[in-house]
């Protein structure tokens, strides 16, 4: 049984951008999320936790607007491993932050892997809306990726991360 997001609720009363929710972030990466409380989880935390077991699913019933939020994460945490796998700490921390800063595929683009989960924005500040939200939601997974993976030795990544970046979730890639 796949895991589902917390941030399912639709009275939660998140703005939406299409059918994306603008979910609270504790974050310090400037972008239209709101702060989120420090001590409670977030998306990005949930999609840590959530991803060791979701990754081995190909379906994934969507059941709400949190869910898709939560198979990007799990999407871009797989473009991650595979990019971090041989790296040092150090070294990790500077390619996420490059790969969070450069040019993706949103929803309306060709490119863009979850095309019938998400729906296209429907003007252009909605669209730049989307791609800030996103860039957002990549810089600050990278830092927290690279906080779990090199949590024992920042000389080497963790073994029980990097074992599941080969893996393809819902057989599509970022």
């Amino acid at each position: 049984m796949v895991y589902h997001s917390q941030f399912n609720d639709e009275s939660a009363g998140f703005r939406l951008v299409g059918n994306v929710p603008i979910l609270p972030l504790k974050t310090t990466h400037k972008g239209p999320a709101p702060k989120g409380d420090a001590n409670s989880v977030d998306i990005i935390d949930e999609a840590l936790d959530l991803f060791k077991a979701n990754i081995l699913f190909r379906n994934f019933e969507v059941q709400g607007n949190g869910d898709r939020v939560l198979i990007y994460l799990t999407l871009y945490i797989t473009k991650c491993l595979l990019k971090i796998a041989p790296m040092n700490k150090a070294d990790a921390e500077k390619a996420l932050f490059l790969i969070a800063q450069e040019q993706f595929s949103i929803p309306g683009e060709s490119a863009f892997p979850l095309g019938g989960l998400v729906t296209v924005p429907n003007t252009r500040d909605a669209a730049d809306t989307l791609r800030q939200y996103f860039t957002q939601l990549r810089l600050e997974l990278g830092v927290r990726l690279c906080q779990r993976v090199y949590a024992v030795d920042p000389s080497k990544a963790n073994k029980w991360w990097i074992c599941f970046s080969k893996r393809k979730f819902l057989n599509k890639a970022l």
